[in-house]
């Protein structure tokens, strides 16, 4: 499932895409509209849903808890969810990304996700 968010460093349109990977889920982050990956992360479903579901004011960082599919690279994954937004930003990994999106659109994104499996 696609989801159509903002950087919050750059002010560029961002897609952010959420699929269901072997170990997990897969987002990839990408520039709109050139379609050009900025970066796939692999993260595990029940870390992430914890994070937005229960996060504390600032948000929660995912350290180390994830790979870059098949570089094998770990990453820092910051959420943080602010109201009816969560801003994530990547860090760590070969390149820097970030994007804001709609909660609501990125709970029904990962439920679509995860039932699906």
């Amino acid at each position: 499932m696609t989801i159509y968010g903002v950087s919050q460093s750059s002010g560029v349109e961002r897609r952010l895409k959420v699929e269901r990977g072997g170990q997990g889920l897969v987002l990839t982050i990408l520039d709109h509209p050139e379609n050009k990956e900025r970066i796939r992360i692999l993260v595990q479903a029940d870390d992430l849903l914890a994070t937005i579901t229960d996060s504390p004011p600032g948000g929660m960082t995912i350290q180390g808890e994830g790979i870059v599919p098949h570089e094998g690279v770990r990453f820092e994954l910051n959420v943080d969810v602010r109201r009816n937004e969560i801003w994530m930003k990547v860090s760590g990994a070969a390149e820097e990304s970030d994007i804001a999106v709609g909660l609501d659109d990125f709970q029904d994104a990962l439920e679509g996700v995860i039932t699906r499996g």
